[in-house]
């Protein structure tokens, strides 16, 4: 493997562990209501 095709894995592994980070936090912050709406389960 190229050290280029390693360094991007890396960030792109690094990127997605942020996003995934943001998205827990934002899920555990907001309130349960806002994140699971009444019905919302009749989409499925």
């Amino acid at each position: 493997m190229d050290v280029r095709e390693r360094l991007k894995r890396r960030q792109v592994t690094g990127l997605l562990v942020i996003a995934a980070l943001i998205a827990i936090f934002a899920l555990w912050r907001a309130a349960p209501h806002s994140v699971f709406a009444p019905g919302w389960w009749r989409f499925w």
